[in-house]
């Protein structure tokens, strides 16, 4: 019994890392990881199709599978945006928009009360 379970366990977690791996591909093809940046600040922002997230590379990503499954379950080591946001700026397929601090400070905001950013979208437009 306890082989059957390793051995389905291994294949949802393969699965799983097929997917992610999809997702993370798509989102660097689509360039969603947006860098912000003004004379006194740099922001990363993972642009998503319903959601935007705020993310502080390697550290924290604003998404609800972050909060959860990072930080209080303890299950995974990280999310896909924050993945998706070191292969981008390792490899260059991100978009750099130099903005104003008031700009940032909206679609900060917007961020993390609406969980979307109605200003970047219309940069972005």
């Amino acid at each position: 019994m306890s082989q059957n379970f390793r051995i389905v366990k291994e294949f949802i977690e393969s699965r799983h890392l097929e997917l992610m791996n999809e997702k993370v591909r798509e989102a660097l093809h689509d360039k969603r990881i947006i860098k912000l940046s003004s004379d006194e600040v740099i922001i990363w922002v993972f642009y998503g199709k319903e959601r935007d997230y705020l993310i502080i590379p390697k550290i924290y990503c604003s998404c609800m599978d972050f909060e959860l499954n990072v930080i209080f379950r303890g299950v995974k080591k990280s999310c896909y945006h924050i993945i998706t946001q070191h292969i981008a700026e390792s490899n260059g397929f991100f978009r750099d928009l130099r903005i104003s601090n008031e700009l940032i400070n909206d679609i900060l905001v917007e961020i993390l009360y609406i969980g979307r950013s109605p200003t970047l979208r219309k940069i972005l437009t």
